[in-house]
């Protein structure tokens, strides 16, 4: 065999090595590529899973940050309003008033000789009756911006925006008639044989120089007559001079 045919052999021998190289190269690198694809597919996977975890978990915050908020608003023995509710919605609906130029009227009500109903029947009954004037406060404010709220112990708040004063004293007197019409015995009573409320209603238009403090002072003022007057009553307060 000549040299040239030796030669020729190994000639082809190396391109078929060289060949075979690239070849194996190639499949390692196109065996590579598609590893980092799986890869990229389950990082993009786990990308899409951990975002819907992420959402989720913020709208279980959402959510839960929204009941925290609702029941710092809400009083645990009656589930109406609160006072620092209430204090905060009086004072948002005093600025809306103030800028519509609308009457606010609020009622304060108290429970007649509610420390003489607790003596007699004890402090759950004594609960029990304060949720049933609650709850008779809730059907009167029967408007969605109407706000019943507990004041403080057996004291009660209803705040009644855009309402004139003849309107509040229609809703104070329905308040005061359906709270006796629960006949809740109270023989400790020096006003009635049952549970009765005295109610004292005022309204004001807001204008410059006044607050949401003067119509709570006006509230409580008549809120006093009616209880010195007899109890069992709304009285409204005397509208300020135009």
């Amino acid at each position: 065999m000549g040299i040239d045919v030796i030669t020729g052999h190994m000639g082809w021998f190396l391109a078929l090595m060289v060949v075979g190289a690239a070849a194996a190269a190639g499949g390692r690198y196109l065996s590579r590529i598609r590893r980092l694809k799986a890869n990229e597919r389950r990082l993009a996977r786990l990308v899409e899973q951990r975002t819907a975890e992420l959402q989720e978990l913020t709208q279980q915050l959402h959510v839960a940050n929204d009941l925290f908020a609702e029941l710092a608003a809400v009083d645990g023995l009656t589930n109406i309003a609160n006072r620092r509710r209430f204090e905060q919605y009086l004072g948002q609906e005093w600025q809306r008033a103030t800028r519509g130029r609308t009457p606010l009227s609020l009622l304060l009500l108290d429970v007649d000789e509610f420390k003489q109903f607790n003596d007699t029947y004890g402090h759950l009954a004594g609960d029990r009756c304060l949720q049933s004037v609650a709850e008779v406060l809730r059907a009167a404010a029967g408007r969605p911006a109407d706000l019943p709220a507990r004041f403080g112990g057996e004291e009660f708040a209803v705040v009644l925006p855009e309402t004139p004063a003849e309107g509040a004293r229609v809703v104070a007197e329905s308040i005061r008639a359906n709270v006796a019409s629960l006949a809740i015995p109270h023989s400790g009573s020096t006003t009635a044989p049952h549970v009765t409320v005295s109610i004292g209603v005022a309204t004001l238009l807001p204008s410059q120089g006044t607050n949401s403090r003067d119509l709570v002072a006006d509230c409580d003022r008549a809120l006093y007559q009616a209880k010195q007057s007899g109890r069992n009553r709304s009285v409204v307060a005397d509208q300020p001079a135009e």
